[in-house]
């Protein structure tokens, strides 16, 4: 799979952009993964979870830049703390009863005003990003039956 790219300036001005293989990166066109893709407000979070194993690849985005590419496990904590001149806070990927993946958001957000000046304001959400459907679990009882 190709996800890195290698720049190199060949004049002043013009650079070459191609990929490098990176066999450690998993194929996101695999039937054993699950894609996503998920936007909300300044955050895009992007990736593919194993169906077996629960792990992820992540790229997050934060006002269009990307901040590269995070390894985790859905089942267990994901947390990323962002520290940026823009945002500051924290953002986490949950599963949440083995069949949704979640994008919770925890954040101050920095908005500009029309005089120049500007102040943090909060930025909190929970967004569904996937269910995955191939994982459910079945309730342990039905509606209505009798203990």
């Amino acid at each position: 799979m190709f996800h890195s790219v290698q720049q190199s300036r060949t004049s002043h001005g013009v650079y070459k952009i191609g990929q490098i293989a990176n066999p450690t990166l998993s194929d996101y066109k695999r039937k054993d993964r699950m894609p996503f893709s998920s936007t909300a407000g300044i955050f895009t979070v992007s990736g593919s979870i194993h169906v077996e194993t629960l792990e992820m690849e992540v790229t997050l985005e934060v006002y269009e830049m990307n901040l590269g590419i995070l390894h985790g496990y859905a089942g267990q904590p994901f947390k990323i703390a962002l520290d940026l001149s823009m945002v500051k806070g924290d953002i986490e990927l949950r599963l949440t009863g083995f069949d949704e993946l979640w994008l919770d958001i925890d954040t101050k957000v920095f908005q500009a005003a029309e005089d120049g000046s500007g102040q943090f304001v909060e930025y909190r959400k929970a967004h569904l990003i996937l269910e995955m459907p191939g994982i459910k679990c079945a309730p342990w009882l039905s509606p209505g039956s009798d203990l």
